[in-house]
């Protein structure tokens, strides 16, 4: 009887198997085609990709500020204005003091180009010599010979007109960029509260906490990233130009603007600009210059390593150096110029989000340790509307959070479907 009992039951129980096993293939595939979609939708339409990551660059900067102009009984239309105003009025002092330096000294390398491109194929061929190679670089004179030769003009006219498409596509890039990024960021600002909103309510009720929680987190982490690195690239500018002024090399300026803005990308900035350093001293001067200049770099990268990020970027997530340079790697490959400059941030995110996920319902932490495994320094203070406040915070708390003993920072409570361990 019991054999003819367990009949049904194993039957009914393959038939759940196969049931579950059917829903979790189709919805494999199902993902698997979205996914695709989404590739192809973001390929195709990555000329907005620009636009919209300089937005947000200004939101994550500018939003601050218009937040604690909000809590003050600003209105955010009026915040967003007084934010951009504030920050065109830097950008216009800054130029004012910078402006003519750089002009002068662009001018200067301008006239010097043709002679301190000599210098350096002359250092490459005699480099080359002492190694037994035979380097043959063309001079400028040769290269102007070519270039108004009447036989070699037609070629190149034709490769200009070939690349004609290209260069138009990327003069309207770099102006789209430009122009509607700062609009999409102005409209953003002013709506941010509401754009929240919308997407916590697309969130079930039971999870929307959560979201919100995991949201702070994000915003906190790139958002501290892109504020952090914004910083400590006009300090690497700095340290580069003023130390290439001590040692007297010719376009200091030229070389910490570029290490400066380079720096926008991790350990790019000072690289770059000692190498551009070592180059304009072996080319203008003489050894022990070049060495000088390779030394200021050296000094710039390890103050910046060691003193200036870690001051800056404590509020970030913890990236792992060799992860950095992989990530840069890889997405400049994949994707140019903007690849790298979203590497990180994007990396930040997804492992804020794989790691809350992970902690949480693997390991089964509270969403504060969580955080302080993925931080540096987990944020004490978080930037949030009271409106997102009052739909996001539960009103009841199991009690003070570890590490959380200021009463003006209450600890960030935990989910509702994940249970505290105090």
């Amino acid at each position: 009887m019991s054999e003819q009992s367990d009949g049904p039951h194993v039957g009914t129980e393959l038939e759940a198997l196969v049931r579950k096993i059917g829903i979790a293939s189709w919805s494999t595939i199902g993902a698997l085609i979205l996914i695709f979609l989404g590739a192809y939708v973001l390929i195709e339409g990555r000329v907005i990709f620009a636009p919209l990551f300089l937005a947000l660059i200004v939101v994550f900067v500018l939003n601050p500020l218009v937040t604690a102009l909000q809590r003050r009984g600003v209105h955010r239309l009026v915040g967003a204005a007084i934010g951009f105003l504030a920050f065109l009025a830097a950008l216009v002092v800054l130029g004012i003091i910078v402006i003519p330096s750089i002009i002068d000294q662009a001018s200067g390398f301008a006239e010097e180009f043709p002679d301190l491109y000599d210098n350096l194929t002359d250092q490459v061929v005699s480099v080359g010599e002492r190694f037994g190679l035979d380097a043959s670089v063309w001079s400028y004179d040769q290269i102007l010979d070519y270039l108004n030769d009447p036989d070699n003009q037609d070629t190149i006219l034709s490769v200009v007109l070939g690349r004609l498409g290209s260069l138009t596509s990327g003069v309207f890039e770099f102006i789209l960029v430009f122009l509607l990024g700062p609009v999409v960021a102005f409209y953003l600002l002013i709506d941010l509260p509401n754009v929240q909103q919308r997407l916590l309510d697309l969130v079930p009720l039971g999870s929307r906490a959560e979201v919100a929680y995991v949201g702070r987190r994000l915003n906190t982490a790139v958002g501290g990233f892109l504020r952090g690195q914004l910083l400590v690239a006009v300090i690497v500018g700095v340290m580069l130009s003023l130390g290439y002024w001590i040692i007297d090399l010719p376009f200091w300026l030229l070389i910490g603007l570029v290490g400066g803005i380079l720096n926008i990308v991790p350990f790019l900035g000072p690289w770059v600009g000692g190498i551009l350093g070592v180059l304009v001293a072996v080319t203008t001067a003489d050894l022990s210059t070049a060495v000088w200049a390779a030394l200021v770099a050296v000094v710039v990268q390890q103050v910046d390593n060691n003193f200036v990020s870690p001051s800056v970027l404590r509020a970030t997530v913890r990236l792992h150096p060799a992860v950095t340079l992989l990530v840069l790697v890889l997405a400049g490959a994949i994707a140019g110029f903007w690849g790298i400059v979203i590497a990180v941030p994007l990396t930040a995110a997804l492992k804020i989000i794989a790691g809350y996920w992970w902690r949480t319902r693997i390991l089964e932490q509270n969403p504060f340790d969580a955080a302080e495994s993925m931080f540096i320094e987990p944020p004490k203070r978080r930037f949030w509307t009271r409106e997102m406040d009052a739909i996001t915070v539960p009103t009841e708390q199991a009690g003070e959070e570890p590490g959380s003993s200021d009463e003006a920072d209450p600890a960030p409570p935990a989910p509702p479907t994940a249970a505290a361990d105090d």
